[in-house]
């Protein structure tokens, strides 16, 4: 974690899990696989995975935890390095459940790193902050001029189900990325604080925030295009815009309907591999 936001400086600094997964991967025999893997718990990593039928080399690693989310006090650390030329999704196996704390906070840090010609999808279920909760979550993306990163963040108010919308305390998601040589491409914040803001008119009414950030230099223009359609065609409250530095595309959504949210993103994801998976893959 390199910078921690001062609000939560009131909170105190409880520590109680430390959370590692450090994931390699590498081109073998035309497929992408995990080279290197060192985990502590309560983060675990499944096996590679290769669903695809149109992509029998594509590899799909889920990441899981086996405390069933996010607890007060937890430090979480993620670091994904795809090598040059490979393809895979990282992934987690359900929602991420930030619980209920009565002192301390929880931090996430992720570290991506793309290398030459790699192609690399960042999808985590989504973010789900319990009443009283304080969550910070850090990711920092480093990729290569003709690598591709799909990066996806979906938030919740809360439990809506059962009662609670932004009844939070602190939710403070930070994404920064580079390119291979330490330039800054593109920084994004969102600070939300329920007691200090009124997060029903940020949010539209709505219940659900999503972003999918589209790291790439391939074919913007058009992956742009049929993005707007798409987005336009499903009446989804969403829109399509350009990062800063030419470096690749950004689509914010606004829903009630997780399942709407999601199968926007899977038209997002679908579009994007059309236009930046590299033919050798």
């Amino acid at each position: 974690m390199k910078r921690l936001p001062s609000q939560f400086s009131k909170y105190g600094n409880l520590e109680a899990e430390r959370g590692q997964a450090l994931v390699r991967l590498s081109r073998s025999n035309g497929r992408t696989v995990v080279s290197r893997l060192r985990t502590h718990a309560p983060l675990l990593v499944q096996r590679a995975l290769y669903p695809e039928r149109d992509l029998p080399d594509f590899a799909y690693v889920y990441l899981m935890s086996s405390s069933g989310g996010i607890l007060q006090g937890d430090r979480m650390e993620v670091d994904v390095e795809a090598g040059a030329g490979t393809a895979a999704r990282i992934t987690t196996q359900a929602a991420t459940k930030i619980h209920r704390m009565d002192s301390g906070f929880a931090t996430q840090s992720i570290s991506v790193t793309a290398m030459a010609g790699s192609y690399v999808e960042i999808l985590p279920h989504q973010l789900i902050p319990f009443k009283s909760s304080r969550f910070f979550q850090e990711i920092r993306v480093r990729a290569a001029r003709d690598a591709t990163v799909l990066l996806s963040e979906i938030v919740c108010a809360g439990r809506t189900a059962a009662g609670e919308n932004f009844d939070f305390d602190i939710c403070h998601l930070r994404t920064n990325t580079f390119d291979l040589k330490g330039r800054l491409l593109f920084s994004d914040v969102c600070n939300m604080e329920p007691d200090r803001m009124n997060l029903d008119l940020l949010f539209g009414g709505r219940t659900i925030w999503s972003t999918i950030y589209v790291i790439t230099s391939r074919d913007n223009d058009s992956m742009e295009d049929e993005i707007t359609k798409s987005i336009v065609s499903c009446g989804a409250l969403a829109g399509c815009s350009r990062l800063p530095h030419d470096c690749g595309l950004f689509v914010r959504i606004l829903d009630d309907s997780i399942d709407r949210v999601i199968e926007l993103g899977r038209t997002v994801v679908k579009i994007a591999r059309r236009h930046a998976i590299p033919a050798t893959i």
